[in-house]
């Protein structure tokens, strides 16, 4: 029994990688030190959040810092972006954004 625990365990550890491409929020928020719920108003629509007033400018300047502005670029363009965080961990993110047809028309 406790050799099945641990097979199951460490099957799940070998499998970490992969769950964590499927939450760029999550990922990004490990690389920059920012919240998930700054991240998304970072990278999203920022009035839906009531606090976009008052920390937006700190939140975008520690982002960029942390992702460098070519890297923001890219990720805002949808294409895949390789970071480190402070650990050394590498991650590899990439954005999906929808346009709509007022996008387009802009």
């Amino acid at each position: 029994m406790k050799a099945k625990i641990a097979f199951i365990a460490l099957a799940m550890a070998a499998s970490a990688p992969a769950w964590a491409a499927e939450d760029p929020i999550g990922d990004l928020s490990k690389v920059t030190g920012l919240t998930e719920r700054k991240v998304q108003m970072v990278l999203g629509a920022r009035t839906a959040f009531a606090e976009y007033v008052y920390t937006y400018d700190r939140a975008y300047d520690k982002f960029i810092r942390a992702v460098g502005k070519d890297n923001y670029e890219r990720l805002m363009n949808g294409e895949s972006v390789a970071l480190r965080d402070k650990d050394g961990h590498e991650y590899i993110v990439q954005i999906r954004r929808t346009v709509t047809s007022e996008d387009q028309a802009l």
